[in-house]
């Protein structure tokens, strides 16, 4: 009979190599980045590698207060290539989703019902060399978000102007 494993009393664990701790990508990293791919890693079990959401609502548990926050650690995260999105949420077939991330040091087993296919681990963290580097392709992509903004109230602006000289209005 073979013998049964023994749970630990303390619960489980989030693990971090030394590789990825020590790499310029992770040094880069604000405070609260790391809190949040600490945050997201612990959601991470064997094979859901790809299928990992990180809402407001669940991020608010682990210290994410505002989702100017939650946004701009995601958008960091992608930028020294930690975490990739899998899958663009918002209003898609009639219905609201999330977006989903996999984190690019683990396998993703494929899942056919959420539309994910299997990959190696990709590890795009590795690229960066320098912290400097690293540095600039996260100012990067928060400049990018600022200016993709931009543009879009600009366009909504420009439509929602109302003409309301000559409008009479009857007692």
């Amino acid at each position: 009979m073979a013998a049964q494993k023994q749970k630990d009393p303390r619960g489980g664990h989030v693990r971090i190599y030394w590789e990825l701790i020590d790499s310029m990508a992770w040094r880069a990293l604000d405070p609260s980045s790391v809190r949040l791919f600490v945050a997201v890693r612990r959601k991470l079990q064997s094979t859901n590698n790809g299928n990992l959401s990180c809402t407001l609502s669940e991020m608010k548990h682990y210290g994410v207060a505002s989702s100017a926050t939650l946004s701009k650690c995601l958008r960091t995260l992608e930028a020294v290539g930690l975490i990739a999105k899998v899958r663009q949420g918002g209003i898609a077939w009639g219905k609201s989703v999330c977006s989903l991330y996999r984190f690019t040091d683990e396998v993703v087993f494929e899942q056919p019902k959420l539309g994910i296919k299997a990959m190696k681990a990709t590890g795009e963290w590795r690229k960066f060399t320098k912290l400097a580097e690293a540095k600039a392709a996260i100012r990067k992509a928060h400049a990018d978000a600022k200016t993709g903004r931009r543009k879009q109230t600009q366009n909504a602006s420009s439509l929602q102007k109302v003409k309301r000289i000559g409008s009479k209005v009857e007692a």
